[in-house]
């Protein structure tokens, strides 16, 4: 499913700058503690780069000398990304045979099993994740969680799996966005108004957490343009057009947007007559900035 897909990449992201963040133990005695920990490094930072072939290198020598869960949760990784799965999947059970506890295994194993449609097996490994009682990234088990529960059609636990997930990290920004993305299309199926103002609530928060991001900005001016507050709606889609010189894509989205607005005014003020000179001069205006 096209959704699950997209917000699948950007999951491994998150879990790829979890994984970036941890590092072997340097009191751990190593066969050779200086190359344990240096090739664990280097794949770790070759996995960052996204060179999956060097980063299995080097993390395949790490784990010869050091089986720390940390090598097996980076290796395992490293072959997901690269698509050998299966291999992914022999690295992240070798490793949680011995840490059955490792609440990163845990999540990590989940999430491939959930990439594979495997939900119910993948529910069982995010659920121990977030009964941990240590675990310092139970948000990122209980947002997947949400995920899967979504696939599954039940959407009460989504929203409330995304949700527990905020409450553990309020600063979690792909929450919001897929909750303001979940209302939204929401509000286009059923077209209750309460959808479209709670996403809108959503993406407000989102934008607070990632302060000029286009996709934010266009998203939240088509919430006003449905809204039908037009001056807030080309605020927000000329932000985003602005902030999207590198996205021509979505520049060419923004322009489309924009130019209905200019041709179907809706707002009060515009069914006026006598204000026809001024919806000529911000026709005008817009028609500039989107040259």
């Amino acid at each position: 499913m096209r959704k699950f897909l997209i917000l699948k990449l950007i999951l491994l992201v998150f879990i790829l700058n979890s994984c970036a963040q941890q590092g072997i133990n340097s009191n751990t005695d190593y066969t050779s503690s200086v190359d344990g920990k240096y090739l664990y490094d280097m794949g770790v930072s070759y996995l960052s780069s996204g060179n999956n072939a060097m980063a299995i290198s080097y993390l395949e020598k790490a784990l010869e000398i050091n089986k720390q869960p940390e090598v097996y949760n980076s290796l395992a990784l490293a072959y997901q990304f690269a698509g050998e799965y299966e291999k992914a999947l022999k690295t992240f059970k070798e490793g949680l045979e011995r840490y059955p506890n490792s609440p990163e295994l845990l999540t990590n194993y989940g999430i491939l099993l959930a990439v594979l449609k495997k939900y119910n097996e993948a529910i069982t490994y995010l659920e121990k994740a977030v009964n941990h009682p240590t675990y310092p990234k139970k948000e990122i088990a209980f947002y997947n969680l949400g995920l899967i529960y979504r696939e599954l059609g039940k959407e009460d636990k989504f929203i409330d799996y995304v949700n527990k997930a905020i409450m553990y990290n309020s600063n979690y920004l792909n929450a919001y966005l897929t909750l303001g993305d979940y209302y939204y299309e929401r509000y286009k199926k059923y077209k209750n108004l309460l959808d479209l103002k709670i996403s809108r609530d959503y993406y407000a928060k989102a934008l607070q957490l990632s302060i000029n991001d286009p996709i934010i900005f266009y998203k939240l001016g088509l919430v006003y343009k449905n809204l039908n507050q037009v001056d807030l709606a080309k605020f927000y889609l000329e932000k985003a057009l602005k902030a999207s010189q590198d996205n021509k894509n979505l520049q060419e989205e923004i322009k489309k947007v924009l130019l209905d607005l200019v041709k179907n005014p809706k707002r009060e003020e515009n069914l006026n007559p006598n204000n026809e000179s001024k919806i000529n001069d911000e026709a005008d205006q817009i028609k500039n900035l989107i040259k």
